[in-house]
């Protein structure tokens, strides 16, 4: 009986832990980091798209209000980034610094 007791009492904690620690699981494999990355991944690509076409502006002589637009548009770009990747600091330290807690 007391054995029965015991492990019926082991399996509902272990049955509790798991119920607690799925979710913080799902949000590790799935969660807020891994859109950060692909977030990241898409203003890398735009910003390299916008300097392309820069290029290719500057080698075809457009003129300079659509030159500007495309600086405008990597200047944009680049804070985007910025912001993207202090968010995700924020996010992953939240207001602790590196050195203590």
């Amino acid at each position: 009986m007391k054995l029965s007791k015991n492990a019926l009492l082991g399996a509902l904690v272990v049955g509790g832990l798991f119920a607690v620690a799925s979710p913080a699981a799902a949000d590790y494999r799935h969660g807020r980091d891994y859109n950060n990355r692909a977030e990241i991944r898409n203003d890398r690509r735009e910003l390299f798209n916008d300097r392309l076409e820069l290029r290719r502006d500057l080698r075809n002589g457009a003129s300079r209000a659509e030159i500007a637009q495309d600086r405008r548009e990597i200047r944009g770009d680049l804070r985007e980034l910025g912001q993207d990747r202090r968010d995700w600091h924020y996010d992953r330290w939240g207001h602790r610094t590196w050195w203590g807690w």
